[in-house]
């Protein structure tokens, strides 16, 4: 786990995940927890496809701060497939997350500085404003969030 939030951070998306996160009373899902809880599966998916290959190539590396991934990169041509394939499948899924969020992000900034702006930042309280107030929402930042909302619900 703590590898997992590592590389989130490092890629940036805990900030996103928290601002994305919803909690609101009107039973919305809670998008942060659903989009970590992939990533997290993803990563661990990966930890376990590669644990022989990480024990052979990158015993002596000390897990955290992209360490462990810039190891496995540096030893690609000798990983297993199996790991190769989890590595690209948890680096594309990874990517597609990074930019549907940062695209939110962009699309949003009007409504989160304009009809949100007036939320204290934290707890998902932005995002569940955005969600709340989608009717007034700028077709971009609408169709943004339909588009984080079809990525937390895809299998």
């Amino acid at each position: 786990m703590k590898i997992t939030m590592r590389l989130l951070a490092k890629l940036g998306l805990l900030p996103l995940l928290a601002m994305l996160s919803v909690s609101s009373a009107s039973a919305q899902a809670d998008l942060g927890k659903t989009i970590m809880d992939k990533l997290t599966a993803r990563v661990q998916k990966l930890e376990s496809a590669c644990a022989s290959d990480i024990k052979k190539y990158c015993s002596t590396v000390t897990p955290g701060e992209g360490r462990m991934v810039y190891c496995m990169q540096a030893h690609e041509d000798k990983i297993s497939a199996k790991c190769a394939f989890a590595l690209e499948d948890a680096a594309d899924n990874i990517q597609t997350s990074a930019e549907a969020l940062k695209e939110a992000v962009i699309a949003c900034k009007p409504e989160i500085t304009g009809v949100c702006g007036k939320i204290v930042p934290g707890k998902g309280r932005i995002a569940a404003c955005l969600i709340e107030n989608r009717s007034t929402a700028s077709s971009g930042c609408a169709d943004a969030i339909k588009k984080v909302e079809s990525m937390a619900a895809a299998q």
